[in-house]
């Protein structure tokens, strides 16, 4: 990451430019599987908590991804819980009604 011109770009939500470089994790869907990528190069804004990336961060993301994410190069699983907004608004309008 080049931080000289980096760091003094304006976070492309809030438009701040008190951002610090960090290494994140982010998630990404991958066909129907959710890929978590760790220790990613990255700006992070520390006024929103936006993250954003530099071209080559993102052409290593995309690799990744041209690759399938095979499952022999993880280096570890996550258990994820999986909720439904459907159910959750249903039971909630149920109980609205009810009173």
């Amino acid at each position: 990451m080049n931080s000289g011109e980096q760091l003094s770009a304006p976070c492309p939500v809030c438009e701040s430019t008190d951002t610090r470089q960090a290494r994140v994790r982010s998630a990404f869907w991958h066909n129907d599987c959710l890929v978590v990528i760790e220790e990613v190069p990255a700006l992070v804004c520390n006024t929103c908590g936006e993250q954003f990336y530099d071209d080559a961060a993102v052409h290593m993301i995309d690799q990744m991804r041209a690759n399938g994410f095979p499952p022999e190069d993880a280096v570890r699983e996550l258990r994820v819980p999986v909720f439904s907004f459907g159910k959750t608004a249903s039971s909630e309008m149920s109980s609205e009604m009810s009173m």
